[in-house]
């Protein structure tokens, strides 16, 4: 608001030079930049107007509501603790590798992938579809189903190549059932 009243004042002041000096042409381009500084002073009242008519119908500011720390404290812990023992299935997972591997790549060949998990009274079966996977992801897929055999999964992981044509059983006998699930269900 201030620079368009600025801006408008300098205007006058050069419409008022020009028509001291006599000039013409620039006296009626300048009238015409003031014509159009003046308009768009206007619309800028009209605006602040109408913004401090809504404000003043809203009534004063009020005290923003604190938020539940309790919630807040409960939701950082579960994300730290949920980080820790994802670590340490990582750990444990690659002692029982020979192959590389990184974080980000038995996640999304174990959950990014179509799947799905079954349940019998007495097993859990997951099932990984690794169809469309390239060889070297096959390979590794099946190096970390081997891993988690190792590790003592009571579960099973079905491992389904519609590519080969084959399902593969493999039995883990890896990590604690909770820590599966709360991995699958994140």
């Amino acid at each position: 608001m201030d620079k368009k009243a600025a801006a408008l004042k300098a205007q006058q002041d050069k419409v008022a030079e020009s028509a001291s000096k006599g000039h013409g042409k620039r006296l009626e381009q300048r009238r015409r930049t003031l014509l159009t500084l003046e308009q768009a002073c206007k619309e800028a009242n009209a605006t602040q107007a109408e913004c401090s008519e809504q404000a003043a119908t809203l009534g004063p500011a009020g005290q923003r509501a604190d938020r539940d720390f309790r919630k807040q404290t409960i939701m950082t812990i579960r994300t730290l603790l949920l980080e820790h023992w994802l670590r340490a299935f990582m750990r444990a997972l690659l002692a029982t590798l020979c192959t590389k591997v990184s974080l980000p790549q038995v996640l999304s060949l174990l959950f990014a992938r179509s799947g799905s998990c079954m349940e019998t009274p007495s097993q859990v079966f997951y099932w990984v579809n690794s169809a469309g996977l390239s060889l070297a992801n096959r390979r590794l897929l099946g190096e970390v189903a081997q891993g988690l055999c190792a590790m003592s999964l009571q579960e099973r992981l079905l491992l389904d190549s519609r590519v080969v044509g084959f399902v593969d059983v493999i039995q883990p006998n890896c990590c604690h059932p909770f820590l599966l699930e709360a991995l699958l269900f994140q």
